[in-house]
């Protein structure tokens, strides 16, 4: 940027949150409803995308799930049944694989098809797993397993999706799930943070883009979810990331779904479940839209302070480590026992 054009910026930077904030003061826009809109939830048969879809269907929406193995997704469908408000809404689960734009193309046209042919009016992508592991231990076909299982899988059903959502016309919602992760990364997670950054950096993009359509565009940030995932991600995880994570008190995926759905509600574009989020959020927004410029001058201030002490102690911890972490090198024959 030229030096003409940045006093005018610089202007505008420091008048515009006044406007904004008083603008929310006096002004409220309608919340969004979900009653009568039809949902699409990828990884919706457990976890956060089962406890959205819980949510969604007990506020008088037609929801779609998507998953791959079909018996936990006969489970979801049960479950999600129990919660049903109308005999017309209409509930449905699909078994597809969404890591691929073929797979997300067949499930977004099934689950149109009982809406007529039209397409969903709000995505919500929750599909994704962690596997974390040493970053030495990768491989080629690792590394690409796990993009396209974080990044990927949410990726190319936002592709499918907005395509006919701009086709049809349709001024809806597309809603990432990121992690708190897709802010900051620690030891063990090599290959799971990149994913989750890559969907932020898209969902940046299309913030933006999609104002051409009237698509809003969201994306939340959740930190640790008491959730099957997790249980198996915590079999494989290593012994000093579990270490990191021992005072991380973690959510139920019943308050993360509330927390996204409340943070759509209100307009938010990043959508964080915690304080430590609020934190990292405010600490990292960069450009993006601020959910309350009072707020987060606070939240952004406790980060200036105590987020680098905090990975001061991360990386002790870290470096406390490494004899053991040498030894299971060594046991693993990744490197040469010594001599």
């Amino acid at each position: 940027m030229q030096s003409t054009a940045l006093v005018p910026a610089l202007i505008l930077g420091a008048v515009l949150p006044i406007v904004v904030f008083l603008s929310k003061m006096f002004f409220t826009s309608k919340k969004w409803d979900p009653r009568g809109k039809h949902c699409f939830v990828t990884g919706g048969s457990s976890g956060a995308g089962l406890a959205l879809a819980v949510l969604l269907v007990k506020r008088g929406a037609h929801v779609s799930i998507v998953a791959r193995n079909e018996e936990r997704l006969q489970k979801a469908l049960a479950e999600l049944e129990k919660h049903r408000q109308t005999s017309e809404q209409i509930i449905k689960s699909y078994s597809f694989a969404v890591n691929s734009e073929a797979g997300s193309a067949a499930a977004v046209k099934a689950a149109s098809e009982a809406h007529g042919g039209r397409c969903p009016d709000a995505f919500f992508f929750c599909a994704g797993a962690s596997r974390p592991q040493f970053w030495v231990e990768q491989t080629e076909q690792l590394m690409r397993e796990d993009m396209d299982a974080t990044y990927g899988a949410q990726a190319y059903t936002a592709l499918v999706a907005s395509r006919e959502m701009v086709k049809q016309g349709v001024k809806g919602k597309l809603v990432f799930v990121s992690s708190v992760l897709g802010y900051f990364s620690i030891v063990g997670y090599s290959t799971y943070s990149p994913g989750k950054f890559a969907i932020r950096g898209l969902a940046e993009a299309l913030q933006s883009e999609f104002k051409l359509y009237d698509i809003d565009v969201h994306i939340a940030f959740p930190g640790t979810i008491f959730s099957p995932g997790y249980e198996q991600e915590n079999k494989v995880k290593p012994k000093i990331t579990l270490k990191i994570e021992e005072t991380d008190g973690g959510s139920t995926p019943e308050y993360v779904a509330e927390t996204i759905l409340k943070g759509i509600q209100k307009g938010k574009f990043h959508i964080t479940v915690d304080f430590i989020g609020n934190v990292f959020r405010a600490s990292t927004a960069g450009s993006s839209p601020r959910n309350s410029y009072i707020t987060d001058l606070f939240y952004g201030l406790v980060g200036y302070i105590a987020l680098p002490i905090w990975r001061n102690s991360v990386d002790a911890t870290v470096l406390s480590h490494r004899q053991e972490h040498h030894e299971y090198l060594r046991q693993k024959g990744i490197i040469r026992e010594e001599r």
